[in-house]
């Protein structure tokens, strides 16, 4: 144990306040991720139409891009560990009464809809304050570790949270086959427990909050207006041109990067000829790739690298999907969908950290509020524009549009001066 926690990978973990935080997220990412799996598996099952999964999704991300302004001036205007602590305690709630509601019977799709639109709103706020309390739980030379494994965990939790819904669902059939389901089919039985049980994981993190000790927490600041504070981390970013350019970019290669998840069904029986299982193992190694990044990020991420990862990322992506458009055997498929989960996560791990170090901690959390509206405005926006796109031009024309437009970002990157960072590796305030 002792090993782990002073490796080079894991040296955030050293820390007690980090510490506490890492094991009840995992714990509570899990929890989410396996909800999310069985929500919308249940909702097909219900309805048999695939639009309502998608509408969840849109659900939950779209008062993000919408209120995540709000949210970031929150997280600035109260302590950081209250506003998640409380976040977490509304998840938690959300969860047992999506429980209930399921028990019931009281599962009309609007209604789910609706609820689901709430956890969007909850998580407008608890986003932008996650993210900006992670730099209080360590030390400045060590933040950029600490962002590499919240990636390691979000993804590991990724993998792993499906992956308990999938069991939970083969036990219930078994359960429900031997010995009956007092009203409830195996479906039913399942997602309730999957949704008890998030409920449950988000015990970890509250325990976790409770026992974290932040040395000069930041207090309410009552003489500043929410109207005022709402867009001052836009204003900031317009003072600092490079740190707005790195947003910017950062959307780009998103919308242009994640829609391989959209077009790898297609890519797979049409491109390659193949099936189901050759789409779930692209669709692993795409994690795998992430994962790969994850680590890259946490074991060899430093403030002087952040410049060669942001590159390296975005060209690693670049390349990645060029590749696919060029090869027809499942091998090179798995090198180019494992370079595209690689560079996408080791570019938004080095950006976040780039961004939370250059923040001044009064801005910290609406600038994370501008950055978590970035990302969940660019997924969806990706993913309708690609897959309208290959339904009329086919999948590899649109995945060699995607190419070139990573390759565009990459371009900037390797002209622009270095962002945020001076010579020394520490940070440039006129960046």
């Amino acid at each position: 144990m002792w090993q782990i926690l002073h490796s080079r990978t894991f040296r955030s973990l050293r820390h007690r306040n980090y510490r506490r935080y890492f094991a009840g997220q995992i714990i509570s990412f899990a929890g989410s991720w396996m909800q999310s799996a069985a929500l919308m598996w249940f909702l097909f099952d219900r309805t048999g139409d695939p639009r309502w999964p998608s509408w969840i999704l849109v659900a939950q991300v779209g008062p993000t891009v919408l209120l995540g302004a709000w949210g970031g001036s929150l997280a600035d205007r109260y302590p950081r560990r209250r506003v998640v602590f409380w976040t977490q305690s509304a998840f938690l709630c959300h969860a047992l009464l999506l429980a209930a509601l399921t028990a019931c019977h009281w599962t009309w799709p609007a209604l789910i809809l609706l609820l689901m639109l709430l956890s969007g709103v909850i998580q407008a706020v608890d986003l932008p304050a996650r993210l900006a309390f992670v730099p209080e739980l360590v030390p400045r030379e060590d933040l950029i570790n600490a962002v590499g494994l919240n990636a390691l965990l979000f993804n590991s939790a990724r993998a792993i949270g499906p992956a308990l819904a999938a069991l939970i669902f083969l036990a219930a059939e078994q359960w429900v086959a031997r010995i009956g389901s007092w009203g409830w089919d195996a479906v039913q039985t399942a997602a309730v427990v999957c949704f008890t049980l998030n409920a449950v994981s988000f015990v970890a993190v509250l325990v976790a909050l409770q026992g974290i000790v932040i040395d000069g927490e930041q207090q309410r600041r009552p003489e500043a207006k929410q109207s005022q504070d709402l867009w001052q981390g836009m204003r900031y970013l317009q003072h600092h041109p490079r740190l707005g350019l790195l947003v910017f970019l950062t959307l780009l290669l998103c919308i242009f990067g994640w829609p391989l998840l959209t077009l790898l069904p297609a890519y797979t029986r049409y491109h390659l000829g193949r099936g189901e299982q050759t789409y779930s193992g692209l669709l692993a190694l795409l994690g795998t790739g992430a994962l790969s990044g994850a680590l890259t990020t946490a074991t060899f991420g430093t403030a002087a690298r952040r410049r060669f990862f942001l590159r390296g990322g975005a060209l690693a992506t670049t390349l990645g999907l060029a590749l696919l458009t060029q090869i027809s055997s499942f091998p090179g498929a798995v090198l180019a969908c494992a370079a595209v989960g690689f560079g996408l996560i080791l570019y938004l791990s080095t950006g976040q950290a780039t961004l939370q170090l250059a923040a001044p901690s009064e801005f910290r959390g609406r600038l994370m509020a501008l950055w978590a509206m970035t990302l969940s405005a660019s997924a969806p926006l990706g993913h309708l524009l690609a897959g309208q796109a290959a339904a009329i031009w086919g999948v590899t024309t649109v995945l060699s549009g995607l190419s070139c437009g990573c390759a565009l970002v990459t371009i900037v990157l390797w002209l622009l001066p270095p962002i945020g960072v001076r010579e020394d590796g520490e940070l440039d305030r006129k960046a």
